[in-house]
């Protein structure tokens, strides 16, 4: 009987000691019945409490009884009573040290180390903790990769983005003096897709993207969607060494960059784009419908290290505009005689960013007036730059090469406060004119946008119902739900919403009868074909009707001729722009133009009226 309950209270003491398990494996919850910390050490203080007092009465006493000498009896009780003193604290210590092993995990994982494992394993209630910690790790690590798979691949095709490309591009500009990253870039811009994208829609456009992507990966190089290199760690941050594979980015739009590590030969590099082209010459079926398209390719290599890699891609992309200019469906090396171009297309770059640092810019206002009385109801502001040397500088051609070298947000930045700005100060002397002002995709996308927008208002104490935000219908479309948030978020402050250019692209009717907007402007196509193209003027007239129906302003870009005129204002088009009736202009020409205009307005619409009346 001794001998068992002794054995009893050591296995106790293992048990509670080791963290052990008196349940089988794939048994019940850890921390539950005998895996309790508090019922482990409840059953081990009776377990030793009776033990004790069993060995006192059976041993102790008996001491005392038969006139055992004091030091044996002392040494008998003080062995009875430190005997589950000691047992208690290495129990304990046991314990302590899984709690301190969590505890170094935490710490670990709280530096950022986010491999670091978490051995912890008992039954008990630490083991609990221990589970729930590494399910908490699990799941912060996959949001760790979700975060970073949506900042470097593109949502449509899968395929590494923008940000893969300059990353490279930058990473081998910096090992450029241990270890050349030395190879090729490939610019893809297909020729065809907007036509087709107006036709089918975002959907449809989305979907032949992706089988492009396909299609050039397997037909053009040959290889796998798992063969090229994606540029990122399990985690999906970006890999600082310099890709070994192929890389195949989607850029922009219809553009895709392919940056081929190693040296190749100039034969080599054409066989690929051949292949390419003849693989996208084929056609697709996208939603039953066959359809065909082509591509342009600019090609660039670095061969030194002297080169800059960065520099590839414009050289590519200067390359790839010169094989459009010769007839579109081919590619095109850079070389020399290319080379005039770059340099000066880096020297207006390096022009712009100081100009827009040094606020060197100006802003053209065109006026818009209601289409039945002529009066004047608002301007349309519009980006200039004159440069020092080269002189005035067209706005397609700053503003293009803004969106190649992501200097398109600082530039929309510039543009906003220029504008807050100027509606300020003609606040200031009693003229608030109503200002529209054009946000690019690059801008949009930016989650902050509306916050920024409102952020500069408030700074310049601009009323934002003063001002427009124009934005085209392919960006609004391209992500509804997001965009439809944004501009909620405008409009509940007061500033206006117009969408540009519209008529001409895929226009979702029932997505744009739920975006809060104010304004539709008819896209100057439209307005051009007004007395060549029957269609056309259909269309104006059923836009006007479709706007007016839900509510809202209808203004018509680009009016030239009095005919052009006459059709809007009978179609009841709201408000017109174009030269007809004044060119952009700097501010203060502006206001001499309005004085001008108010005084004239009388014998002006006469006029109008009275040359119009013979072409209606």
């Amino acid at each position: 009987m001794k001998l068992i309950i002794a054995r009893y209270a050591i296995r106790v003491a293992r048990f509670t000691a080791r963290g052990g398990n008196f349940i089988p494996e794939g048994g019940k919850i850890k921390g539950r019945g005998l895996n309790s910390i508090p019922i482990r050490f409840t059953l081990m203080a009776l377990v030793f409490t009776a033990l004790c007092t069993f060995l006192q009465y059976h041993y102790v006493l008996p001491l005392i009884e038969s006139g055992t000498s004091d030091s044996i009896v002392v040494v008998a009780i003080l062995l009875s009573i430190s005997l589950p003193a000691a047992i208690t604290y290495f129990a304990a210590n046991k314990l302590t040290n899984t709690i301190r092993e969590l505890n170094k995990s935490t710490d670990a994982i709280a530096a950022g180390d986010f491999d670091r494992p978490v051995d912890v394993d008992c039954a008990c209630e630490v083991g609990s903790l221990a589970d729930s910690f590494r399910a908490m790790v699990n799941r912060l690590n996959s949001n760790i990769v979700r975060i970073n798979t949506l900042a470097y691949t593109d949502a449509v095709t899968g395929l590494p983005n923008r940000a893969v490309v300059s990353h490279v591009l930058d990473l081998a500009a910096r090992m450029r003096g241990s270890a050349d990253c030395k190879g090729a870039l490939m610019f893809i811009d297909l020729d065809g897709f907007k036509r087709i994208n107006d036709t089918l829609g975002h959907e449809g456009g989305d979907e032949l993207l992706r089988q492009v992507s396909r299609r050039v990966i397997e037909k053009g190089f040959n290889l796998t969607r798992g063969q090229i290199e994606n540029c990122t760690t399990a985690f999906g941050e970006l890999r600082q060494t310099c890709p070994e594979k192929l890389v195949f980015a989607r850029f922009a739009g219809d553009e895709f960059v392919a940056i081929m590590p190693g040296e190749f030969h100039r034969r080599v590099l054409e066989k690929y784009a051949a292949d390419i082209l003849k693989a996208v010459n084929e056609p697709f079926l996208v939603s039953d419908n066959e359809l065909r398209i082509g591509a342009s390719i600019g090609i660039a290599r670095v061969t030194s290290g002297s080169d800059d890699p960065r520099q590839l891609l414009i050289n590519a992309d200067i390359a790839m505009y010169s094989a459009k200019e010769s007839g579109k469906n081919q590619y095109r090396f850079f070389d020399e005689s290319l080379k005039n171009i770059a340099v000066e297309r880096s020297q207006i770059e390096a022009d712009l960013r100081k100009a827009i640092e040094e606020d060197m810019l100006d802003m053209h206002y065109q006026p818009k007036l209601n289409a039945q009385t002529l009066q004047v109801t608002g301007v349309e502001a519009l980006v200039r730059w004159k440069h020092p040397q080269k002189g005035a500088i067209p706005p397609a051609r700053f503003v293009g090469i803004a969106e190649q070298c992501g200097l398109m947000p600082a530039l929309g930045t510039n543009i906003l406060r220029m504008v807050a700005r100027q509606a300020r100060a003609w606040q200031e002397v009693g003229v608030p004119m109503p200002i529209a002002v054009n946000v690019s995709a690059v801008q949009f996308e930016r989650s902050g946008i509306a916050n920024e927008i409102l952020a500069i208002l408030e700074q310049h104490a601009v009323d934002p119902l003063l001002i427009e935000i124009e934005l085209t219908e392919s960006m609004i479309m391209s992500d509804f739900a997001t965009a439809k948030s944004r501009l909620e978020q405008l409009r509940e402050a007061g500033a206006q919403i117009s969408i540009d250019d519209f008529g001409t692209g895929y226009s979702n009717l029932y997505q744009l009868s739920h975006l809060p907007f104010n304004v539709l402007k008819i896209d100057k196509s439209l307005v051009d074909d007004i007395g060549k193209n029957s269609k056309s003027e259909a269309i104006v007239t059923a836009i006007v009707q479709m706007a007016h129906s839900l509510g809202h302003r209808v203004v018509a870009e680009g009016v030239e001729t009095h005919e052009q005129y006459a059709f809007l204002r009978k179609a009841r088009c709201d408000q017109v722009q174009g030269y007809l009736f004044g060119r952009p202009m700097p501010a203060h020409e502006l206001i001499e133009w309005v004085s001008d205009h108010a005084s004239d307005n009388g014998s002006m619409n006469n006029t109008l009226i009275e040359k119009i009346s013979r072409v209606a």
